[in-house]
């Protein structure tokens, strides 16, 4: 008499499950980013050498706005490269300024700056700003005095070219893959506001601070 067969089949189907369900020892591993701070700043322009300076009782000058980002990108693999090839940091900034838009909903201005060649380690810094000028036109032409005054919230989600490796807010906590600034009918969405540190007067201050950004003319 022959012994049933389903015992062994069913040893085999396990085999065949634990070794589909076991990582390759060579797959490569993605990265996993931790987003430690994000610190806004209202700043003056920087005075550049032949400039003009301001008299005595003459206006304040409109202030940038700054988001400095800190976050840690560890070494996937000790063997491996020790650079990203590139990284894209999104931000998303919720201005304080409901009471002085026609829908009573808040702005927010969003955009995103890519970044080569970014070594692996701890305490890395990436940057964003928005203009006085554009500051001075989502609030009605008064600018915010303080931070508080400026912000509500800020979002920032760090990917590379597998997807998000890290995702976090100044002062809601985010969970899962979604964050505030997944709810777009909280708040009216401005784009191209929001500008690499390149494109500001202080691109050339604190080279080695920021990341640099990727060269939009690919040189």
């Amino acid at each position: 008499m022959k012994k049933p067969l389903a015992p062994v089949m069913l040893l085999a189907a396990a085999v065949v499950f634990f070794a589909a369900a076991t990582p390759s020892v060579n797959a490569q591993t993605s990265p996993v980013g931790d987003i430690k701070k994000i610190t806004p700043s209202l700043l003056n322009s920087p005075q550049i050498p032949g400039d003009y300076t301001r008299k005595p009782g003459q206006n304040r000058t409109p202030q940038w706005l700054e988001v400095d980002v800190e976050f840690d990108m560890p070494q996937p693999s000790k063997t491996g490269p020790k650079f990203a090839d590139e990284l894209t940091v999104n931000y998303y900034i919720l201005l304080n300024n409901k009471d002085t838009t026609e829908d009573r909903k808040p702005t927010l201005l969003s955009g995103s700056v890519s970044h080569a060649d970014v070594p692996y380690g701890k305490g890395l810094h990436v940057g964003a700003f928005v203009s006085p000028q554009t500051m001075l036109r989502f609030f009605d032409g008064k600018a915010p005095g303080n931070i508080n005054q400026a912000v509500v919230d800020i979002g920032v989600t760090v990917s590379d070219a597998s997807g998000v490796l890290a995702r976090q807010a100044l002062k809601s906590q985010v969970r899962g893959d979604k964050g505030w600034w997944d709810n777009s009918e909280d708040f009216s969405e401005v784009t191209g506001r929001v500008l690499s540190k390149d494109a500001t007067p202080f691109a050339h201050l604190s080279w080695d601070y920021y990341l640099p950004p990727k060269s939009k003319a690919g040189f």
